[in-house]
């Protein structure tokens, strides 16, 4: 990662480039990044390890195949609006209206919208904001979430400022005054001003897959005309600067010998110099020559991921692809987010009372948890422990709103449960079904997984077959833990980094439901075709995962929602066992050689 760039403007200047509808785009991605990477390598390691997935896929041509290029996948959010004790409607306290215009405007930035400056030739890139209409609390909302941060003299002072806080306060003391679930919202703070050591900042945005997940605005930059948001919202996407990789020392161009892995990691992007450090400063580079390629620029001075005093009016077809990909590996969650409508699920339901932990031994940052269950109907995402939420036990069993966190299975068929855990460290990943309603879990009887050293980017499963002794067509308590690897669980313990999330389960006995919902035998084809695995069922396909021979998950795709999926397999002179697993819970095995 190179240092972060700056860049000090006086106001009447930067009130000049909008008037020109450019806007000075200095950003806190990259050295924020670097420091999170450092704290976390694993994560860096999770992320590097997809983007050479990635790259064997462009290698191989059939990158492009993977994509569903018809669709545009709608992401919901709540944009706080942090206060400083200014009335409504003034700058530091933007308006509804102020902040609905800006989210429309940067939806038409994505879209390619030419009412929102963008050119013909830009690239769509496939996402589209809208605003929550449900909050945490399950009430409805607009989106718009106001924070009165008066109370703390540094914010209205001097702002947000992680790296100097003589006179301003952290990005985490502001997050603390209120965070939505961001396994179901994408969470965008304006704050009255934002810098670092290296200067002011118009914004910052966390890779996606990381611990962290959330994007800071100056609310200067938080209008129409400004491509901020987009800009940051491209890093959330997993979008990096086009001159990633130009040194700033040396002056250096970025290193291009293999596109899909050096500078910005996208082909179609020309490899280019932070256009801040012209040797015109303040002028648009069109028409010059890029001293990276000895040519004239082709679209890197107007690219919305750029560092440039052009209008930013252009993403390429490769940006939309490579965000696209990212997109669905890392964020299915507000993809499928229940709070994007005011329609919510039906979760109510009366459990027998049970054991619930009220503390944790060591609470901390070390994101270790559970932040996804599915198994039949349930299919809830959910953050892992963050101490700012003190979400150490979930009950999803009572007036939860924001994912199916009860289903009714079979009684003498396996269903398929799947587990996610937490973004850092292995895990251990243990649940439980109350299969006798009497309040406990038996640790031998009612244990139905139990396997550790699950680590971010896998899952635990198991096929969960009911007793023939289990309580029929009553709720159920089913318990899912997610913890350190190596701590000793038991269903009643008191989590020591991790959390406990309990969910409702129905058993009924498969008569009544061939009677009810008269099931059919299901036709399911696993097989190989062009280097690729292909899948067609009469139900439609969950989740496909893929194994090599020593067993090792090679990739894991999940909420597919279609009858028919085909994924890409670069691997050569091998067999792989390919995992299918249906809405409907059945779980089928075929083995297929490459």
């Amino acid at each position: 990662m190179k240092k972060l760039l700056f860049l000090l403007m006086s106001g009447a200047l930067c009130s000049n480039f909008y008037a020109q509808k450019t806007e000075f785009q200095e950003c806190g991605t990259d050295e924020l990044m670097r420091k999170h990477y450092e704290r976390y390598p694993e994560q860096k390691a999770q992320d590097d390890a997809f983007n050479l997935e990635i790259s064997n896929l462009i290698k191989s041509g059939k990158f492009s195949k993977t994509l569903n290029k018809n669709q545009v996948y709608e992401i919901p959010v709540v944009v706080h609006v942090v206060g400083d004790g200014s009335a409504i409607g003034t700058t530091n306290n933007k308006s509804d209206a102020d902040i609905i215009a800006w989210v429309n405007y940067t939806n038409g930035v994505f879209s390619g919208s030419s009412s929102s400056g963008m050119s013909g030739t830009s690239a769509i890139l496939p996402v589209k904001f809208v605003f929550a209409k449900v909050n945490p609390s399950c009430n409805p909302t607009n989106g718009i979430n106001r924070i009165n941060a008066s109370h703390l003299p540094k914010y209205v002072s001097g702002g947000v400022n992680n790296d100097n806080t003589t006179n301003a306060v952290t990005a985490s003391e502001i997050t603390a005054l209120g965070m939505w679930d961001t396994s179901k919202y994408y969470n965008i703070y304006v704050v009255k001003k934002l810098s670092s050591n290296s200067g002011t900042l118009n914004g910052f945005a966390y890779y996606p897959g990381g611990s962290n997940d959330y994007s800071f605005m100056s609310t200067s930059a938080s209008a129409v005309n400004a491509q901020t948001l987009a800009h940051e919202f491209g890093h959330a996407l997993g979008l990096r600067h086009t001159h990633e990789g130009y040194s700033d020392s040396t002056g250096a161009c970025p290193t291009n010998t293999d596109c899909t892995l050096q500078g910005d990691l996208v082909c179609d992007t020309e490899p280019m110099k932070s256009l801040y450090h012209s040797s015109v400063p303040y002028t648009c580079q069109t028409g010059q020559i890029n001293p990276c390629t000895s040519v004239v620029y082709a679209g890197g001075e107007r690219n919305v991921m750029a560092y440039t005093f052009c209008f930013r009016n252009l993403f390429t077809q490769g940006q939309a692809d490579r965000a696209t990909a990212q997109l669905l590996q890392y964020r299915q969650s507000l993809i499928n987010s229940p709070v994007a409508s005011s329609t919510t699920p039906n979760n109510s339901s009366v459990l027998t009372a049970a054991c619930a932990p009220t503390s944790m031994t060591n609470p901390g940052g070390f994101n270790i948890g559970v932040t996804s269950v599915k198994f039949a109907s349930i299919n809830n995402y959910s953050s892992n422990y963050k101490q700012a939420a003190n979400n150490f036990y979930e009950n999803f069993t009572g007036n939860y709103c924001a994912g199916v966190s009860k289903t009714t299975i079979a009684s003498n068929t396996a269903t398929t449960l799947t587990v996610a855990p937490g973004t850092s460290n292995a895990h251990i990943i243990k649940a439980y079904i109350d299969y006798n309603n009497d309040g406990q879990f038996n640790e031998t009887t009612e244990l139905v997984l139990n396997q550790s050293n699950i680590s971010n980017g896998s899952v635990a499963t198991a096929a969960v077959t009911p007793p023939a002794a289990a309580v029929k067509n009553t709720p159920l308590r089913m318990r899912v833990i997610g913890e350190f690897n190596g701590t000793a669980v038991t269903a009643c313990y008191t989590p020591k980094y991790g959390q406990v999330e309990d969910y409702s389960v129905i058993i009924e006995n498969r008569a009544l439901l061939s009677a009810k919902n008269e099931v059919q035998p299901i036709a399911t084809v696993i097989t190989k075709n062009e280097n690729s695995v292909y899948v067609k069922s009469d139900v439609k396909i969950s989740s496909l995962h893929i194994y090599d021979a020593s067993g090792r998950l090679l990739t894991s795709r999940t909420d597919i929602k279609s009858s028919e999926f085909r994924f890409p397999v670069n691997e050569k002179n091998t067999i792989l066992t390919v995992t299918a697993v249906l809405e409907n819970g059945k779980v089928l095995n075929k083995k297929l050689k490459f």
